[in-house]
């Protein structure tokens, strides 16, 4: 059940209606999203046999519209990724460097993320979904949080907790996601830090070697 819980997670956020013109905020990107998706799979179910890249590609574009991927990144890349990090250095070609490894790695793991997901998207059985509205007096300054409530086969349902920021542009974006009070970029931040001992300080090796496995470190973490 906490597979399907965290593929459903996902889903909700990774599958968008059309931005109005007017700009949605937070509590509309992920309510909107959460009605949309089931339209989704149930569209996809008729040709997904066929040809899965199209959904794939369907999931991919979607998923651009409403996730911060590079900041997901950089918030798992830790020191790595960091603003005050990137200031330490000393070079233009350290700069460039440093540049190029935060590319690279918000490729690889947004790469990983959608193609986990794309495959477990028709595994959703139909489970209620409900989004809770953001208080009257909700501080939309800086990072806000819209809270979800997943029900499956035990009366109460799972939590979800969304962290959303807004851009430049005006649009809310998802940065982070807590399941269960397991927070999914702290999970694969410990993720990428062993990696970083396991290649002796390598970066290169910790971007080249990354996997999504969220399922199994999550299962690991439930544990402790």
């Amino acid at each position: 059940m906490f597979k399907r819980i965290l593929l459903a997670a996902f889903m909700a956020v990774g599958l968008s209606a059309q931005v109005s013109a007017e700009q949605k905020g937070p509590y509309e990107v992920v309510a909107d999203t959460t009605q949309e998706l089931v339209k989704v799979i149930e569209g996809a179910r008729s040709y997904v046999d066929k040809d899965p890249e199209r959904f794939t590609g369907e999931v991919r574009r979607i998923m651009d519209e409403v996730v911060d991927f590079q900041s997901f990144a950089r918030g798992i890349m830790g020191k790595y990724g960091s603003r005050g990090y990137y200031e330490s250095l000393k070079t233009d070609a350290e700069r460039a460097k440093f540049r190029d490894r935060v590319m690279r790695f918000t490729n690889n793991f947004k790469d990983g993320l959608i193609n986990t997901y794309a495959k477990g998207l028709l595994g959703f059985n139909g489970n209620r979904i409900e989004v809770l509205p953001l208080a009257d007096d909700a501080d939309l300054s800086g990072s806000v949080g819209v809270r979800q409530n997943i029900y499956g086969e035990r009366a109460k349902p799972y939590q979800v907790m969304y962290t959303l920021r807004q851009g430049s542009d005006g649009s809310w974006k998802l940065r982070n996601v807590v399941i269960e009070g397991l927070n999914l970029g702290r999970i694969y931040q410990n993720q990428f830090d062993a990696a970083v001992k396991q290649y002796n300080g390598d970066i290169d090796k910790v971007i080249a070697n990354w996997t999504v496995a969220p399922q199994a470190v999550m299962e690991e973490q439930a544990t402790k």
